[in-house]
């Protein structure tokens, strides 16, 4: 079974599920405040389980194979920085919720800069492809299946997001469905980054592991937590969070 084949396959069946959250929008629904942020809180709870569950325990027993616990520890501890700290450098140029902001603020000047909208959000989906892809890497299919799985789920509400940003500023319903594709088409881009990355030698796929969970991690603390904390619907989205969380460690104990 070529590893390699299912990494990349599981990270594109992820990052297409992001087009299931524009249909709403192309079949004239609208979602409330509240749902809205019951939906991303449900979307942080999947990315939190999936960073313990499914990339940190596996990265620690990882370089526990190789290395004495001490330094397995350190190993992916340094992993864990590093994909906080280069997402915290990505983060002061473009904001992941640039384009909740432009939903909110209906700007439509900044929303017409289409390579700089599309460019945000493909930033902020690479960790996600980085982590669809090396769960397959681990050597376990079903830790993969199980971490592809609930990425795909959480970006259901992420494409609801991005197609309502672009709907509310007048974009034709094809552009909507096009733009909302591609933010969600990268992940396989970063599904194969990983692969090229972190193949080459078992000795580094453990700080793959950590650096996609840290970067998960970093992306659910700064801009999706305080978001769901903005319109008074912090108890329902928190009741979303837990019921994402929830859902991914049943699914990464199912297929394990």
């Amino acid at each position: 079974m070529n590893l390699n084949l299912l990494a990349i396959s599981g990270s594109f069946l992820a990052g297409v599920a992001t087009v299931l959250g524009a249909f709403p929008i192309l079949l004239g629904k609208r979602i409330s405040p509240k749902m809205q942020d019951v939906f991303l809180g449900f979307s942080g709870g999947i990315m939190l389980a999936a960073s313990f569950f499914s990339l940190l325990n596996p990265a620690i027993d990882m370089a526990n194979v190789t290395f004495n616990r001490y330094f397995a520890v350190a190993l992916v501890s340094l992993g864990l920085i590093l994909g906080t700290f280069i997402f915290l450098i990505v983060d002061k140029f473009i904001p992941e919720d640039y384009f909740l902001r432009i939903y909110e603020n209906g700007n439509s000047k900044i929303l017409k800069k289409m390579w700089l909208f599309i460019f945000a959000i493909t930033v902020h989906n690479f960790p996600e492809g980085m982590s669809s892809a090396l769960g397959f890497l681990t050597g376990d299919v079903g830790k993969g299946i199980s971490l592809a799985s609930g990425i795909g789920i959480q970006n259901v509400p992420e494409g609801l997001a991005v197609a309502m940003a672009l709907y509310v500023n007048n974009f034709p319903k094809k552009d909507v469905f096009l733009i909302t594709f591609l933010t969600g088409i990268v992940e396989p881009v970063g599904g194969l980054v990983a692969i090229l990355l972190f193949s080459i030698s078992h000795y580094i796929l453990p700080i793959g592991l950590a650096f996609a969970a840290g970067a998960m991690l970093f992306v659910v603390t700064k801009e999706m937590i305080p978001e769901i904390h903005k319109k008074g619907y912090e108890t329902q989205a928190t009741v979303g969070l837990m019921l994402g969380f929830i859902l991914m460690m049943i699914l990464d104990n199912l297929f394990s």
